[in-house]
């Protein structure tokens, strides 16, 4: 696993907040040359049949989107038709027993990897080389399954991804900073702080040495602890455009979250917000949506509780989306609400535009690094999203922040987004919905409000009525500064301090109306037993807490609950 010329290139260590945020990123799994050739069975099979290359390609799949489940990265199999996207093109056997590739130095085929940190070209890649695990004893003979197969190609998948969104090698991308080690982390002389070196993905081939055994078996690397910090110098988490909702009419924000089961099912878990807590779980949906699938929330109905809301990608150009109402206690049978609307790459939210109590189906499409163009389909409030209307033909440019929020409190959801200027500029535009079939004419809501990497958020934290723009500001491993600036109707006003304090940089946070008062609170989760830099994570167990909104300011934090999630869920 290298990137480029042995980390020729690498000799300045960028700083951590060095990309410019963007609004999502589409990764292209690309299988079109990929085989089990190199291998004697698998499965037991001799040779491989087509039903196993079609089973490791599947289950890859689904391991991947677990691994990058915390940030707006998605996954396809088709090659985004707009937009830029990166390329990971699985093949078979590789020259000298290399596994994986994103550097042009080492490349099996000349322009199909880019390099460290090239994820904003137009089109970035890498290479992985499925024979490379075929002679180990941890993937041969009766260990040649395909699950174990599958682990390892797509954590070393996920660990050439990794280099192309910026990661390094050996472990997490706190230790660099905490400790100002510069260049390729195996000199003897790096001494990190991290224990648990060998439970992330860009754990290094060479110094600190996964084993084939550990690439066999180890579903999951990735973890607060180690990349996501990282990533959110570049990436707003995925699917936090949107404040949690209430799935159940009484105003409180709930919690809800999908778990892959297998590449084809996904169950859904719901916790209720009684006020000061989520309460225990239960199953909303025993099957609802795949691995890879676009997975909103909205009251697409109009009857007080959201719908969980999913677009599944047919073709390049063919997005097919489904519905699954609430019923105040779980997910309704699922029905299609349009068979094609969007296409792979294109930024969807959900929100009413229209101002009728219900969401409709909302989405951009980057046509240039300059241009997006924002369609609408609008809810008819029974059972589908209606005929596509352009709302707006040139509203943003590409890595601009994208938010639908009441920003001017007369009930319709407005167009918002920030455009990074520089490490300590962030523009915001606004366009207000007319209520009926557009967007209007861009005005700036303020000049410079926050820092390129800032988390921002946005949501009516101050319980007037209009959305408010919400960010946080990391500034150190466990701390994160949260400031606020009010909407006045015609703009975001000055910023105020909500909490000096409140999360660790890896957090995952979230704004909500958790005690039904009006008023957007705090949300923050985090893996338990992560006391400190140095302590192991339990992925699987996930603690969430809360500080409600004063009205002018964030309060005191309480754990909502202990054990909720798992990091590869997906929190829509």
């Amino acid at each position: 696993m290298k990137t480029r010329g042995r980390f020729v290139y690498l000799t300045i260590l960028i700083s951590l907040f060095s990309a410019p945020a963007s609004a999502q990123h589409m990764v292209w799994l690309d299988f079109g040359n990929f085989n089990l050739n190199s291998w004697a069975s698998v499965n037991g099979n001799n040779p491989p049949t087509a039903a196993d290359v079609t089973a490791v390609q599947n289950q890859i799949f689904v391991n991947m989107a677990k691994h990058f489940a915390p940030f707006d990265i998605y996954f396809s199999t088709f090659q985004p038709p707009n937009g830029r996207y990166t390329r990971l093109r699985y093949q078979g056997a590789a020259a000298g027993g290399l596994m994986g590739c994103a550097g042009p130095s080492c490349c099996e085929n000349t322009g199909n990897c880019s390099g460290m940190d090239t994820w904003q070209d137009a089109v970035s890649g890498a290479e992985i080389y499925s024979g490379s695990f075929a002679g180990s004893g941890s993937f041969s003979g009766a260990n040649a399954t395909t699950a174990r197969i599958a682990r390892g190609l797509a954590g070393t998948g996920s660990h050439e991804l990794g280099h192309v969104l910026d990661l390094w090698h050996c472990n997490a991308a706190d230790d660099y900073y905490a400790q100002g080690q510069t260049g390729d982390c195996t000199s003897a002389s790096f001494a990190t702080g991290d224990q648990n070196v060998n439970s992330h993905i860009m754990s290094s081939g060479r110094s600190w040495q996964l084993t084939m055994n550990q690439r066999a078996t180890v579903d999951r690397f990735f973890s607060v602890h180690a990349s996501r910090r990282k990533l959110y110098g570049s990436f707003q988490a995925r699917n936090h455009w949107e404040p949690l909702p209430s799935f159940d009419s009484d105003r409180r924000a709930d919690l809800v979250y999908g778990r892959y089961q297998s590449p084809t099912t996904t169950k859904w878990y719901g916790r209720m917000s009684n006020g000061s807590s989520f309460g225990s779980w239960s199953t909303w949906a025993s099957d609802a949506g795949e691995a890879g699938d676009i997975y909103l929330t909205g009251d697409v109905d109009g009857d007080g509780d959201a719908d969980l809301v999913y677009g599944r990608f047919l073709s390049a150009n063919t997005v097919r989306w489904y519905v699954r109402k609430s019923n105040g206690s779980s997910f309704g049978n699922w029905s299609t609400w349009v068979s094609d609307a969007g296409a792979v790459g294109d930024i969807f939210r959900l929100g009413d535009v229209d101002g009728d109590g219900d969401a409709d189906l909302v989405y951009g499409r980057p046509y240039s690094s300059t241009k997006v163009t924002w369609y609408v389909r609008k809810s008819n409030g029974s059972n589908g999203f209606g005929t596509w209307a352009t709302w707006r033909s040139d509203a943003g440019n590409q890595g601009d922040l994208f938010f639908l929020g009441d920003i001017d409190k007369d009930g319709d959801d407005d167009l918002v987004y920030g455009r990074i200027v520089s490490a300590s500029i962030v523009t915001w535009y606004a366009r207000e919905s007319n209520g009926s079939n557009g967007f209007g004419s861009w005005s700036t809501w303020r000049l410079d409000a926050g820092n390129r990497g800032d988390l921002f958020y946005l949501g009516d934290t101050g319980g007037d009525g209009d959305a408010d723009l919400n960010y946080g500001r990391i500034k150190s491993d466990t701390k994160v500064k949260w400031y606020w600036r009010q909407s006045t109707g015609t703009k975001f006003g000055w910023y105020s301090v909500w909490a000096d304090n409140a999360g660790d940089a890896g957090d995952s946070f979230r704004l909500g109306d958790g005690d039904g008062d009006g008023r957007l609170d705090l949300f923050y989760a985090r893996p338990r037993g992560l006391t400190s830099l140095t302590a192991s994570p339990d992925l699987t167990s996930i603690r969430q807490y809360g500080r409600l909104s004063q009205g002018n300011g964030f309060g005191s934090w309480s754990t909502w609950r202990s054990d909720a999630g798992d990091e590869g869920d997906v929190f829509p």
